[in-house]
């Protein structure tokens, strides 16, 4: 919590959580730490109430999958993004040069498929396309350098959405040359990389 909520079983609470994601508004949410102690997270709006049984499993922990019905995935009104300044990193008007141009070669793929192409880039969904076709959607985050080697940053809200069975990561390498795709579940992501933090947000101890 507060990023991912194990909803339960009873009709009242499934309804509550339907309508938390179809109000797509932010609320305040405070965490019960004790009897009458409660702590204040920030606002968060819910993006995803799923219902997928893998995506239940994941997440049940001590609870019996019969008394789960889904999973609710919020998202902060503030994302803080990690800027890496460093003699091995590529300037600001490149980085954005390799963004555009990896976004712009992960969307003519798809459209050279037949799927249309939603940009949310602004929408901080933990995705930047939406792709649809038929009844057929994925939801594509893009990830693109000038090197040949597949290395990329991960936000904290990309990586809790990537849980959604439709999420899945296009990372182009050589993105201002010869630009090379390749395209990972969530699963597939895990399995294929390190994940190493570069920083730690940090608060005045309450104890």
């Amino acid at each position: 919590a507060p990023e991912i909520i194990v909803v339960g079983n009873g009709v009242n609470i499934k309804k509550r959580a339907r309508l938390f994601v179809e109000q797509q508004e932010y609320v305040p949410v405070y965490l019960k730490k004790a009897a009458n102690s409660w702590k204040f997270l920030g606002k968060y709006k819910a993006d995803i109430f799923s219902q997928d049984p893998e995506v239940i499993e994941k997440h049940r922990k001590h609870r019996t999958a019969e008394t789960v019905s889904g999973i609710l995935f919020l998202s902060a009104e503030d994302s803080y993004e990690v800027e890496v300044n460093s003699s091995s990193f590529p300037d600001p008007l490149r980085r954005k040069k390799v963004e555009l141009a990896a976004i712009e070669y992960v969307i003519a793929h798809y459209e050279n498929q037949g799927y249309s192409i939603s940009d949310r880039q602004s929408d901080n969904c933990g995705y930047d396309l939406f792709a649809e076709k038929n009844k057929a959607v994925v939801k594509i985050e893009v990830k693109g350098t000038s090197l040949d080697e597949q290395r990329f940053f991960l936000s904290r809200n990309e990586r809790a959405k990537s849980v959604d069975p439709l999420w899945r990561l296009a990372i182009v390498s050589n993105a201002l040359d010869t630009p090379e795709l390749s395209i990972y579940s969530a699963e597939e992501m895990e399995k294929a990389f390190n994940f190493e933090p570069l920083c730690w947000e940090c608060r005045i101890s309450q104890i």
